[in-house]
């Protein structure tokens, strides 16, 4: 029906209803639960049916540079624009076509600039909505990220909401349901619930928002800091209609400033109380804080020394030493001084000992960190040590040379009964007796040398007194020694008995064991036994081997005699075998 036919009053008002019609459907388009692009796509379909001009049209919306259109648009040389603004800078565009020429009423043309003022304060309010919602997005993400919960509270229908944060803060899983009564209970009793309670009653009464950080037993039984802040929202007439708030658990941060405040405590009483005398120095040694001890210690009170250079107190001869370690150290690097002499009060020179801390680039200490103490008594005792060390020295070199002065003269006067003695076993004696004081006489010369006057290293021991007995037997045999001994350290009241029982075997195998012969080898070995605390030596010859009626206890020879002597001395147990390939004598002795 073309708009010229249009003649009678029932037809216009048709048409007037159709257009209230159009605006009512549009108007009902709910923009909560839409999209932009849904909104625009719902309007170009209402009014592309509804649209006072009965033949079919072409509609078009146009958005950002973003174009919405019903599916069988077609662009034409007549039409309707209408446009809106949205916002500040966009602007919302409606475009009516027709597809032949005709003339549009006014009516048509206020419709069209109702209908995009509808739909762009529809569409402004989407995008109001998706921006809060963007941002309280961000907002929950950014609380989550810094364990921040959000909590409100209707006061009037009495519901209480937690995030899943503040469930989590308050040691809750996730399907926890909060209620007022509860969250205040768990507040710990005493100070922490008190201070909530009145907090909260203020700030419904007096309109006082809080923000407070107390302690609570968690749901899961620990005691943990939560910081809680609330506000409340009132209406027109004065009512409270909810709180809301946040939740944060703040246990690390409150237990850290608690350990740096005992810390801080102890440090100030350890400071203050302390027998070291704590002071801070700048780069030229001048005092910049010096610790209450130093009265104690000195006799000179903190603020006497402050400005001071230390190396006025110093004794010149101590000064050298102490400026090259001071000058020397490097940033966060320690040192300690070794006992110097430092002028007291009463100008007497006190020995002090330091560790110096060098914390000059530290913006907190700016300066070297000294801690001294008195060491006078312990400087004094360690020199009446030392003197008394060397007048016992002293007299174990006077005490050395008496003894071995003794001992020449011992063996010279039996060397002289030797050369005027005839009776060849006397001579033999004799000479055993000599080797027997030679032997004694070495121990002590090696003990004299050692800096442990308390042990002696027995298997050097051995190895040297088999070569000295080696070397005084001067003969054309051919003897090799060779050593298989462990490490063993012995007293010297064991080491001497055991070396002459080890001198009086050895003796008697260079005297004895190659005759006939002009080579033999012998072997000697200090190896830990099976048996705890035990050690065995073993000297084996291969040797012509002992007699076939070979006792060493009924033997009326000194010398066995003599090892049996010095191993019940020592409480070793001692034995001998013998066979076609020589000789063995084993001695089984207890460590010390």
């Amino acid at each position: 029906m073309d708009i010229k036919q249009i003649t009678s009053q029932e037809e216009l008002r048709s048409l007037l209803q159709r257009q209230s019609d159009l605006f009512h459907h549009i108007s009902a388009l709910n923009e909560q639960e839409l999209s932009v692009r849904a909104l625009l796509d719902k309007a170009v379909e209402l009014i592309n049916k509804g649209w006072i001009y009965p033949n079919k049209m072409s509609i078009e919306f146009r958005l950002n540079g973003e174009s919405f259109t019903n599916r069988e648009f077609t662009k034409s040389d007549w039409y309707i624009k209408a446009s809106s603004p949205i916002k500040e800078e966009d602007e919302l565009e409606l475009f009516i076509y027709c597809k032949k020429d005709r003339v549009f009423l006014e009516e048509e043309k206020k419709l069209a600039q109702v209908v995009v003022q509808n739909v762009a304060s529809k569409t402004d309010r989407i995008l109001s909505r998706i921006e809060v919602e963007e941002e309280q997005e961000m907002l929950d993400k950014a609380y989550k990220l810094a364990h921040i919960g959000t909590w409100e509270y209707d006061m009037i229908n009495d519901e209480l909401y937690w995030s899943d944060v503040t469930k989590e803060v308050h040691g809750f899983g996730p399907d926890y349901d909060p209620d007022v009564e509860s969250t205040i209970q768990l507040f710990k009793e005493g100070y922490n619930r008190d201070t909530f309670a009145k907090a909260a009653n203020d700030a419904i009464e007096k309109e006082i928002p809080f923000d407070v950080e107390l302690k609570i037993v968690s749901g899961q039984g620990d005691e943990r800091w939560i910081r809680a802040t609330g506000e409340p929202e009132y209406d027109d007439e004065g009512v409270c209609l909810r709180f809301y708030g946040i939740s944060q658990n703040v246990t690390d941060r409150r237990q850290a400033e608690e350990d740096l405040e005992h810390n801080e405590r102890r440090f100030k009483a350890l400071v203050k109380y302390g027998m070291d005398m704590i002071a801070i120095l700048d780069g030229d040694a001048n005092y910049k804080y010096v610790s209450p001890a130093s009265k104690h210690i000195l006799g000179i009170r903190p603020d006497e020394l402050i400005g001071k250079n230390a190396f006025d107190y110093i004794h010149e001869e101590d000064a050298k030493r102490l400026l090259n370690q001071f000058e020397g150290l490097s940033h966060r690097e320690t040192t300690q001084l070794k006992p110097y002499r430092f002028l007291n009060s009463e100008g007497e020179w006190r020995w002090l000992e330091s560790t110096v801390t060098n914390l000059s680039e530290d913006p907190a200490v700016k300066g070297y960190v000294a801690n001294s103490r008195d060491v006078t008594e312990r400087q004094i005792k360690q020199e009446e040590i030392l003197n008394s060390l060397k007048q016992k020295e002293t007299l174990l070199a006077e005490v050395h040379h008496r003894i071995k002065n003794n001992l020449s003269v011992l063996t010279g006067l039996l060397q002289m009964q030797a050369a005027n003695e005839e009776n060849e076993e006397v001579l033999k004696r004799l000479f055993d007796s000599v080797a027997r004081i030679n032997t004694m006489a070495s121990i002590h010369e090696q003990l004299y040398k050692t800096n442990d006057y308390n042990e002696i290293e027995f298997s050097d021991r051995i190895q040297l007194l088999a070569k000295n007995i080696h070397k005084s037997f001067k003969s054309k045999k051919d003897i090799d020694l060779n050593f298989q001994c462990e490490p063993l350290k012995m007293s010297i009241s064991k080491t001497l008995p055991t070396s002459l029982i080890v001198n009086e075997v050895l003796t008697n195998i260079f005297k004895h064991a190659f005759e006939g012969r002009t080579s033999g080898n012998i072997k000697i070995s200090l190896v830990q036994t099976d048996i705890e605390d035990y050690m065995r030596l073993t000297i084996t010859d291969d040797g012509v081997g002992l007699p076939d009626n070979f006792s060493a206890k009924e033997s009326s020879s000194l010398g066995l005699k003599l090892i049996h002597m010095l191993s019940e001395q020592i409480k070793a147990q001692y034995f001998f075998e013998s066979g076609k390939n020589g000789t063995s004598f084993n001695l089984l002795l207890k460590k010390d």
